[in-house]
């Protein structure tokens, strides 16, 4: 199954986006944003040649599953398989959530698309954050140092969202690729506060073009710092997304200088756990590539601030996109982009606990210098 967005649509939605005048309290700069965003979903479409997961709605057993997910299996044997591990997922949701009902918990969760996967299937199909001795040996020419102007302001809640800074939520599929969805996010975010021009890029870019000998495999694992080099010292460049959309799957690069859509001159990394300076460096440059260990229970998320500690018990194994923070009830957290598509979690984003370095979250945090 394939979505074809025509161009006219785009067109039609920047004819109907309300530039004529303001909500009540809303500033010019969030309004464009607004309209920027809308046309980036737009964009996405084209884009990406990857259906969407879809959303379910008030799954009671394996057989509503069945039906509103559309899966199928290899055999019976494979069935019985997944019927087993989404009866154990759909327990874990009906338990967290009456956590949650009792205030023991501060996040809901939800029978989605992805419910039935095995733990084998999860981690290389929606993870793939992989560290090696040949990704470390390129890096050292490409990074920086962390840095931060003196005296800039360093509000108590900030999200680029509100400021059209990020492009619409994606989805990597089967792909272990999450590593160049959080490379091109945190290049997209910093290109536009230098620019004010948001662009979209291509994960497929990296996924097909990037090398092992700058410790990138494709659908089998990647690390953003890797890819950043990769982009800044072999590549010179980074293609836009429309021309390089991204298939799911690994193929032979295509990439051309013709087709870049931003470079940069390398990347900065952030002292590991030290959350004051990623706050400052997304209140005032822009978002963060980071990694975090994802387990079942962020697998099933729905909404509200995830702090299941099982998932400080482990190394990261996720690329995910921090893009602001905040805090609710007293509760600091961190926004976070995620690769899953926007049926999955509070419209593709989650919220993580901040200050406490939770699942990992401050131990590989890096940005590109544009």
């Amino acid at each position: 199954m394939k979505f074809l967005v025509a161009f006219p649509l785009i067109l039609a939605g920047l004819a109907s986006a309300q530039f004529g005048g303001l909500r009540p309290g809303q500033r010019l700069g969030a309004a464009i944003g607004n309209v920027a965003n809308r046309v980036q979903d737009r964009l996405a479409g084209i884009a990406s040649r990857l259906p969407a997961p879809p959303a379910l709605r008030d799954v009671e057993n394996f057989g509503d599953f069945l039906t509103q997910s559309g899966k199928t299996y290899l055999n019976e044997a494979d069935r019985v398989l997944h019927e087993n591990v989404f009866s154990a997922r759909k327990n874990l949701v009906d338990a967290g959530n009456e956590a949650f009902s009792k205030g023991t918990s501060t996040y809901k969760l939800a029978v989605n698309a992805f419910a039935d996967l095995t733990n084998a299937e999860f981690l290389s199909q929606l993870t793939g954050r992989r560290k090696s001795n040949q990704g470390e040996s390129k890096v050292a020419a490409s990074r920086q140092s962390a840095h931060v102007q003196p005296g800039g302001n360093v509000p108590d809640a900030f999200d680029w969202r509100q400021q059209g800074g990020v492009t619409s939520v994606k989805y990597q599929g089967t792909c272990g690729s999450c590593w160049a969805f959080a490379t091109t996010g945190a290049i997209e975010g910093h290109v536009f506060r230098k620019t004010g021009k948001l662009p979209n890029l291509s994960e497929q870019n990296l996924v097909d073009c990037g090398s092992l000998d700058f410790g990138l495999n494709g659908c089998d694992g990647g690390y953003q710092e890797y890819a950043m080099a990769f982009i800044n010292e072999k590549q010179r460049g980074i293609s836009k997304s429309d021309q390089y959309p991204y298939i799911d799957n690994k193929e032979t690069c295509k990439y051309t200088n013709s087709l870049s859509g931003a470079q940069i001159t390398g990347f900065a990394s952030i002292p590991p756990k030290d959350e004051a300076l990623m706050k400052k460096v997304i209140a005032t440059l822009g978002p963060l590539a980071c990694s975090l260990n994802g387990l079942e229970s962020l697998l099933l998320y729905k909404s509200g601030i995830y702090a299941d500690e099982k998932c400080n018990d482990d190394e990261p194994n996720h690329s995910v996109l921090v893009v602001g923070y905040g805090s609710e009830k007293g509760q600091d957290y961190w926004i976070i982009k995620n690769s899953w598509d926007k049926n999955w979690g509070e419209d593709g984003y989650f919220r993580l606990p901040r200050g406490k370095n939770f699942c990992g979250i401050a131990l590989e945090c890096s940005y590109p210098i544009v």
